[in-house]
């Protein structure tokens, strides 16, 4: 092993808690109304960012802890890849804190899975990256790639608001809330998201390159 040991520990942590959350999430009864508890049960919780997002992260711990144990140090694109889903757990991390919690209640963001993909695993991966993972020996560009998970998401949310509307047949296709400011703000909300993204990349990158290198 050519990792550190804590690092082997948080990235075995994250990949099972991952999946573990998401099924709390998913087979709760009581996440049913993703009007008001911005939760669905079943394959449909899968809709979600931050569904999506964790299980990404905790499919990139897993592939780490797995190359690492057996071929050494992690080839660069594993290192982008950790960066990349890093980065997309913080975005629903900071979001939540700047947006949904305040729009839906602190209670039903942090509740049962919501918990661990809101707040714990987020800050789990950004520990794990700042202090275990090389990331100051990518080039500067590599950040770019952080906004890549926002703007495939966005694509297809808005695929789906184009198509839809913000509901259809009493099925809410806006769940995140994001044309509540009206449309002609979407854009705006759009590019704040995804560059927004890239600023935590960024961040991350910076506070990654400056622990390794102390």
């Amino acid at each position: 092993m050519n990792i550190p040991l804590p690092g082997i520990v948080l990235n075995g942590f994250i990949a099972p808690m991952s999946i573990v959350a998401w099924l709390q999430l998913a087979l709760g009864r009581h996440m049913v109304d993703d009007a008001t508890r911005l939760a669905t049960g079943g394959v449909e919780s899968l809709k979600y960012f931050t569904v999506q997002s964790n299980l990404f992260s905790g499919l990139a711990c897993l592939a780490y802890v797995v190359c690492c144990g057996l071929f050494g140090p992690p080839p660069a694109w594993l290192v982008a890849l950790k960066l990349v889903a890093t980065t997309a757990v913080m975005v629903t991390f900071l979001t939540v804190i700047a947006i949904l919690g305040r729009a839906f209640g602190w209670g039903k963001m942090y509740a049962g899975g919501n918990l661990w993909m809101h707040l714990v695993l987020p800050l789990l991966a950004a520990v794990d990256l700042c202090l275990f993972v090389p990331v100051g020996r990518l080039p500067l560009w590599v950040t770019a790639l952080g906004m890549a998970p926002t703007l495939l998401y966005g694509v297809g949310y808005l695929a789906a608001l184009i198509r839809h509307g913000r509901e259809e047949n009493g099925k809410v296709y806006d769940f995140y809330g994001f044309l509540r400011w009206g449309t002609n703000r979407a854009p705006v909300v759009a590019l704040s998201m995804l560059f927004g993204s890239w600023g935590v990349a960024l961040l991350l990158y910076g506070v990654s390159s400056l622990l390794c290198m102390a």
